[in-house]
């Protein structure tokens, strides 16, 4: 159950308002890193935690407050739009806004693309879903504190401050609950992974010459039982097109001809025409 109280989780004020900074802040409301999408993401996880009283009831506390911010982040969009209301110079410099949205808020990006619910990460897997949650609201810290770059108003700067921040403490409540968890640091899914296949870090940029060029080794080629390896190319040379029609047998598959053998048009219609008449 859902109950709307009538007052902003902060209040926000506007000192002058920018049309051209309130296309901006679509970005945080119809936007791929945008309120709406991290309300919906959390609550739907929530939602799916019929097993987990405690996760669930921390999914649906942080959903709930990212609808709260979508409404202090409408709020702060709607006072910078307002001049496409009363001035036509500013409507016509911003038809999709003045004409779509009637000069308020609508659920586009900054780039006036709709919302969608492939913004969404669910997968079910609560630990997946946490490490999910934990980027996105990385995702939108930055954002924000692009957003903040682009005004001086000290009024837009405060709000954006406060909503900033909210991302962070998001961040260390999802970290934690992820840690609560109690599974090894890399233990996703119920499948085992490949022995020694998955502690294989393959060194698969190469080259020589100028310093931009040369292999650099890192903690992420030796850490967490990591060791580094060529990239194994096992597969063979590849699948000759005489292969195509399915009569070779194991003991040819993977195998290439001399590799100067090029296909014929004519060859090509006469492979089409085997793969039809037998599929």
């Amino acid at each position: 159950m859902y109950h709307h109280v009538k007052k902003l989780m902060y209040t926000v004020k506007v000192g002058t308002p920018d049309v051209r900074f309130g296309r901006m802040l679509l970005e945080q409301f119809g936007g791929a890193n945008g309120e709406l999408a991290a309300a919906m993401q959390y609550t739907i996880q929530g939602w799916n935690c019929v097993d987990d009283i405690a996760r669930r009831d921390l999914l649906l506390d942080i959903g709930t407050e990212e609808l709260s911010h979508l409404e202090v982040v409408g709020a702060l969009i709607r006072m910078h739009l307002k001049p496409l209301k009363t001035e036509a110079e500013a409507a016509e410099a911003d038809p999709l806004v003045t004409i779509a949205g009637g000069g308020g808020v609508a659920l586009y990006n900054s780039a006036g693309n709709p919302w969608t619910a492939d913004y969404l990460k669910i997968t079910g897997e609560l630990d997946v879903d946490l490490r999910s949650n934990i980027a996105a609201e990385a995702r939108a810290k930055i954002v924000y504190e692009r957003l903040i770059d682009h005004t001086d108003d000290p009024g837009s700067i405060d709000t954006l401050q406060f909503l900033m921040t909210r991302e962070i403490t998001h961040m260390k409540a999802f970290t934690a609950a992820l840690e609560t968890l109690e599974k090894r640091p890399f233990s996703i899914g119920r499948l085992a992974p490949t022995p020694k296949l998955v502690d294989e870090y393959f060194n698969g940029s190469t080259g020589i010459g100028d310093e931009a060029d040369m292999d650099v080794r890192g903690p992420w080629t030796s850490m967490h039982g990591l060791h580094e390896v060529q990239s194994p190319m096992d597969g063979g040379e590849g699948l000759s097109i005489d292969h195509v029609d399915g009569v070779a047998g194991p003991e040819d598959r993977g195998k290439q001809d001399d590799g100067q053998r090029t296909t014929t048009a004519p060859e090509l219609d006469e492979l089409i025409g085997v793969a039809d008449a037998k599929y």
